[in-house]
């Protein structure tokens, strides 16, 4: 009898997740100012440790998986309840100002190692060959059956480069657009203080999404060089994607545009949240997390999450489709991205190891279906792996970590 009733209760708590999955226990409150996004968080890291525990590997356990966190939320306020578990939740999250001068620290480091790239003359460091790197696999890795494993794979190698090569302890942090959905040019990210990734660009004339006046965004509070704290001397080295030779040395300051409209409307908690809970399959997962108008259910999303976490930002390189991981703060976007298919996969594991869509970009051109055996060879920047590989977060071949 104590079996059946284990047996039981382990059927229930899978319906109570499926159930979760499908958004059917939060009030629309919860779901706007962020509190469902803490639980479904919560119990997406729950079960990635539970399986850890019960499978664990040669390579990942409970004792050696990284922990990555929020840029900083040192504000409980940012959720707004009264709740001491959702504050507790909230404040854990904080990652204390010395490790995130750590890892930017990190990240300068590898601004001046050594590039790996041959026969360009652009690039100039470490930090430059991965822009080369998506340079040349954007077409195949967007609005594909690739985009969401292949950026896991590209974070995942980042970090471990700010491991190898410049001595970092910590883990990647992440950034959560929607506690800067009010105001993004005072985030903690941007605020340009010691423990920053430097500020938003001086204020010009004619700014738009990209950074230059670009007719399809709003235009944002800056659209010139950084002016304040790190990365303020860091030099931009080459493209952008429009030049004649994108990869030719074409020096120049980091500009942003801080949008915070672009910020609220489509980077929100409640876009981040909805397009979790409203995506039962992986072809409509990716596809609401890209704004993919290929499918009707995703159309409302606008830029959605991934577009208006890139346009928060814009600028030069910031705004450039390509290049866009010249900027330093792609990666804190980019690890949140993650962070929602790492949640999403972990609210129904069993039923979400698979993969979707073609191998081109909006299958233009028209192109083969996508499989989890494909190989993904991001050599020289790092390794091959097969797809089926960079399924799970704790699998150990090669990823070892969880999201708080």
């Amino acid at each position: 009898m104590g079996l059946v009733k284990k047996l039981l209760s382990l059927a229930l708590l899978g319906a109570s997740l499926r159930g979760l999955a499908l958004g059917q226990d939060f009030p629309q409150e919860d779901i706007d100012s962020g509190k469902a996004l803490i639980e479904i968080s919560a119990t997406a890291k729950a079960n990635a440790l539970a399986r850890l525990e019960t499978s664990p590997s040669s390579a990942c356990t409970k004792e050696n998986v990284r922990v990555r966190k929020e840029w900083y939320v040192g504000r409980s306020e940012a959720i707004n309840s009264s709740d001491p578990k959702l504050i507790h939740l909230v404040n854990r999250r904080t990652l204390p100002g010395p490790e995130r001068i750590a890892y930017r620290k990190a990240v300068e480091c590898l601004m001046n190692a050594p590039q790996v790239y041959p026969n360009v003359t652009g690039p100039r460091s470490l930090f430059d060959s991965f822009g080369v790197l998506h340079y040349h696999l954007t077409p195949a890795v967007h609005n594909s059956a690739y985009f969401l494993l292949f950026h896991r794979l590209y974070v995942w190698t980042f970090e471990e480069k700010l491991r190898t090569e410049c001595g970092y302890t910590g883990a990647l942090p992440y950034w959560e657009w929607g506690l800067d959905a009010g105001s993004v040019e005072n985030s903690p990210l941007f605020d340009g203080s010691e423990t920053s990734m430097g500020s938003n660009g001086a204020k010009t004339n004619g700014t738009g999404g990209g950074g230059g006046g670009n007719p399809f965004f709003p235009g944002g509070s800056g659209g010139g060089c950084v002016t304040a704290g790190p990365f303020t001397n860091y030099t931009v080295n080459f493209g952008p994607n429009t030049a004649a030779d994108p990869l030719a040395y074409n020096p120049r300051c980091l500009r942003r545009d801080l949008n915070t409209q672009i910020c609220a409307q489509w980077a929100s908690l409640k876009n981040t949240t909805e397009t979790i809970l409203e995506s039962p399959d992986i072809a409509l997962f990716q596809a609401n997390l890209q704004g993919d108008f290929r499918w009707p259910e995703a159309r409302k999303w606008g830029f959605a999450v991934h577009g208006g976490g890139h346009f928060a930002i814009a600028g030069d390189p910031g705004g450039d489709f390509y290049f866009s991981p010249l900027e330093p703060v792609f990666y804190q976007h980019h690890g949140q991205i993650d962070r929602m298919y790492f949640i999403w996969q972990n609210l129904d594991w069993e039923q979400r190891q698979t993969m979707a869509g073609t191998i081109t970009m909006m299958n233009m051109p028209a192109s083969r279906n996508g499989t989890l055996d494909d190989v993904l060879d991001i050599s020289p920047v790092g390794e091959a792996h097969t797809y089926r590989e960079l399924l799970d977060t704790v699998g150990g071949s090669p990823f070892c970590f969880v999201y708080e």
